[in-house]
């Protein structure tokens, strides 16, 4: 019964979208360029099926990654990512008020550039996964009290909700993304591209506030044992993940901004990270802050156009247990930063990360414990379909000592909704 799960829904999507892509509008009213998706309105079957509740979606990320200099060794890799899915409201579908559905699936595939070229502690994409075909999402949503309080049960990922700082989400370096602070026994946490069975509440009282929490599956199972994310065991040595943070958001001052406070334990044994045993419970704290900090004239309260700061520090609370004592994250992101282009982005950031002393202290090399990432990037949005996204990093210290020369990183990354 384990296999039929996953197998009935990622058939069931896949037969959805190719029934209804094969109606591909063949007279558009608009040139393709203009188009919301590479694949059109389905001779207007989309907007139709939205207007009842259900959104289909597909996008490929390609990404080409060339490493110039330092690391392992110089080369090139290329990799994908096929993200599809369906996300339903349940009240316009069927009635049921305040519910909603989604499921999510990736396939990933090709290169791995941190593995073969750089060996850096993070990848350079936070797309970078093993390749498999995985659920990254399947669950129900229920919304109370004039969509104030907010519950779901299903399968889902950690850092689709926590750790998230919205400017950061443009750089490409994966530790602008999960922040591994936190570290499993067995395959590790449940973030991309792993997820977990879990329940996760949130509410929003008003005044900008919002707090969240979620427990789910602590540790999930390596992916040779685990490769579609329903190979589930909860017990006592993987434990219990338990995850909350509280919101703050300023839209209606003259520059608005979000502040996040967050705390993460995990219940089980992971291992030490020196090799000397397992102790109970794994935890790590964080904060983040989104800060637009000047906004171009003439754009109206809602615009984002202007330059926005970035900052995501987090430490560990169980050193001997997590391989990442400390995490700072910073940067900046100008949005319309070309005239005519008010919808390309561009920005820069730092990566400081300090490796706990039990880490640390297995590295080859002097300077031992501590890697930095400095990123630019431009995102242009070729059409409302398609983004084009030129990337480049330098790695200094690459796996935390110089044990690995310092590398420079070149990529390009190709994304299309379907």
């Amino acid at each position: 019964m384990a296999l039929k799960l996953p197998t009935l829904a990622a058939t069931g999507a896949l037969v959805l979208c190719a029934t209804v892509s094969a109606q591909v509008q063949q007279a558009p009213e608009k040139p393709w360029m203009q188009w919301d998706y590479a694949t059109g309105d389905w001779d207007k079957n989309r907007p139709l099926l939205s207007d009842r509740g259900v959104e289909i979606f597909a996008t490929y990320t390609s990404q080409v990654w060339g490493n110039v200099t330092g690391g392992l060794k110089r080369g090139a890799t290329y990799s994908g990512l096929f993200q599809f899915g369906l996300d339903a409201d349940l009240e316009k579908a069927i009635g049921w008020k305040g519910g909603s559905f989604n499921t999510t699936w990736v396939w990933i595939a090709g290169g791995s550039p941190t593995t073969d070229l750089t060996g850096a502690l993070f990848p350079a994409s936070g797309t970078e996964a093993p390749t498999g075909f995985r659920a990254l999402d399947l669950w129900l949503q229920q919304k109370f009290f004039d969509d104030v309080a907010t519950l779901r049960a299903g399968l889902f990922n950690i850092d689709r909700d926590f750790t998230v700082s919205r400017n950061a989400a443009l750089m490409l370096n994966a530790a602008f993304g999960w922040p591994l602070l936190y570290n499993g026994s067995l395959g590790g946490p449940p973030a991309y591209p792993f997820a977990a069975p879990g329940l996760y509440g949130s509410v929003e009282p008003g005044g900008g506030w919002k707090f969240q929490a979620a427990i789910m599956q602590g540790d999930v199972w390596p992916p040779a044992q685990n490769p579609t994310n329903f190979y589930w065991k909860i017990d006592r040595m993987n434990g219990l993940l338990c995850a909350g943070e509280a919101q703050y958001a300023y839209d209606k001052a003259p520059l608005p901004g979000t502040v996040k406070l967050g705390v993460m334990f995990n219940t089980g044994y992971p291992d030490s990270v020196d090799g000397t045993g397992e102790a109970w419970g794994g935890s790590f704290f964080y904060g983040i802050i989104d800060q637009l900090i000047w906004r171009e004239p003439g754009c109206s309260a809602d615009c984002p156009q202007g330059l926005s700061w970035f900052n995501r520090t987090g430490f560990s609370g169980t050193l001997d247990r997590s391989p990442v004592g400390m995490l700072f994250n910073t940067g900046f992101v100008y949005e319309g930063l070309f005239a005519g282009r008010d919808d390309d982005a561009a920005g820069i950031g730092l990566v400081w990360t300090q490796l706990s002393a039990g880490q640390a202290a297995q590295l080859d090399g002097s300077g031992r414990g501590t890697e930095m990432v400095l990123e630019a990037t431009y995102q242009v949005q070729i059409s409302p379909c398609l983004t084009l996204q030129p990337d480049v990093q330098f790695i200094v210290q690459p796996g935390g000592s110089t044990a690995v020369p310092d590398a420079l990183v070149i990529g390009m990354s190709a994304s299309v909704s379907f």
